[in-house]
């Protein structure tokens, strides 16, 4: 379950910070896709809850759930909805994964050798690094088979600072494992693997490790999901490990998920300090080479991009637009992915502002980016929120072209 703001406690009351519970964001989670299409499509027949609650034979107060995503509909329930509201099965295919489980099969586990084991995780897991940020294919199964067979190598054999070595690759390859599971909707599978990748890294003594897997890992996925209020505590718990690294770009990167946490809350003033914060750890940063390969994703681009999203968060589309487009000069073309999701956000912003044609133009480079690739559900979600914004507003009947397009690679992708 996704909430914005926290959820409510027994008197219906929100708990987190005295705020209002606001409208769950379409690209939470697959629930909350589904719940503002049916919002959408209800409300373009011009049908109260209770209305349709009438036709489809439930209460209002069930409908109502889920759409917010507070329940999760019965098949059944799915296919009467699909039928008074003449969805011709979209309905249906948006619920789909609400009732099947990903089939996740893996290869053969492979046996590795004690002594070269760290060498074959480690090349996996930059192959697979590479593939995912271009959206270039989907690697997943192979990352945690091989995750698997490093952790069952016997390393009794090997000297101390050899098994530090192994368990902190290991650590890195759950990383990325839990990013991709969240990436692909599955969050309690990336909590999971996040878990258990905060827990080999502080067995390897890898105190970045666990900054990373606690900020821009789960307390990201937190932010996005929802739960803004978990987002900060986490992030400001990595924040902790992250100083103790002494890695002041990691420091940088853990704040700035800190300050979106805080804008998605509404805390304006929190989400410029840890802004401010950032952008003065990322410049007393020293670059000696020494970073990690999985830091390279965060930059002065990276900051830019975050202060885009913050500022639109806060309602200053305006101002966000600006942020953006610095990070979209100096983005590297290898992220593929961030590219596509900040181009969108930034069609957002123009949409808030009327600036139609431009937002259709976003739209357009952002599936430029997008139809080659082994597009994930979290990005199909984006481009789903896009579309449920421009069906919202009157004034944009003109992007009939672009909407026609965006919906088609929707449906491809779903």
């Amino acid at each position: 379950m996704c909430w914005i703001g926290g959820a409510p406690d027994r008197s219906g009351h929100n708990r987190y910070m005295g705020q209002a519970l606001r409208e769950l964001d379409p690209r939470a989670s697959a629930a909350a896709t589904f719940g503002a299409e049916l919002r959408a499509r209800r409300l373009a027949e011009g049908r109260s809850l209770r209305q349709l609650g009438q036709l489809v034979l439930v209460s209002p107060e069930l409908l109502a759930k889920v759409e917010k995503a507070q329940r999760c509909p019965r098949p059944d329930l799915v296919e009467r909805l699909d039928t008074v509201l003449e969805t011709r099965g979209e309905l249906a295919r948006l619920a789909a994964p609400l009732f099947t489980a990903t089939d996740r099969s893996a290869p053969d586990l492979p046996k590795l050798d004690p002594g070269s084991a760290e060498i074959e995780l480690r090349r996996v897991i930059d192959d697979v690094r590479a593939t995912d940020h271009t959206l270039a294919a989907d690697r997943l199964a192979e990352l945690m088979t091989f995750a698997e067979a490093a952790g069952a190598v016997d390393d009794s054999g090997l000297a101390t600072p050899a098994k530090r070595s192994l368990r902190r690759t290991l650590a890195e390859a759950e990383q990325l494992a839990g990013w991709m599971l969240f990436d692909r909707g599955d969050q309690a599978g990336a909590e999971r693997m996040f878990a258990d990748a905060r827990r080999t890294a502080q067995q390897a003594g890898a105190a970045d490790l666990v900054a990373y897997v606690l900020g821009p890992s789960a307390a990201y996925a937190s932010i996005w999901c929802g739960d803004a209020e978990l987002g900060a505590e986490r992030a400001y718990g990595a924040l902790a490990w992250a100083r103790r690294s002494g890695n002041r770009r990691l420091a940088a990167f853990v704040a700035a998920v800190a300050a979106r946490a805080h804008a998605r809350l509404g805390e304006g003033d929190l989400c410029r300090q840890m802004l401010g914060e950032s952008e003065w750890e990322l410049d007393r940063h020293v670059a000696d080479g020494s970073d990690p390969g999985w830091l390279s994703v965060f930059d002065e681009a990276t900051l830019a991009g975050y202060r885009g999203l913050c500022l639109l968060d806060l309602g200053e589309p305006r101002a966000a637009i600006a942020a953006l487009g610095q990070q979209e000069v100096a983005t590297p073309p290898q992220f593929v992915r961030n590219s596509i999701i900040w181009r969108l956000e930034c069609a957002q912003a123009h949409l808030r502002l009327g600036e139609i044609d431009t937002a259709g133009s976003e739209i357009e480079k952002a599936l430029d980016y997008a139809e080659p690739g082994a597009v994930t559900p979290r990005v199909v979600r984006v481009f789903h929120a896009a579309d449920l914004r421009l069906r919202s507003d009157r004034s944009v009947r003109e992007l009939a072209t672009t909407r026609e397009r965006l919906w088609g690679f929707i449906s491809a992708n779903g």
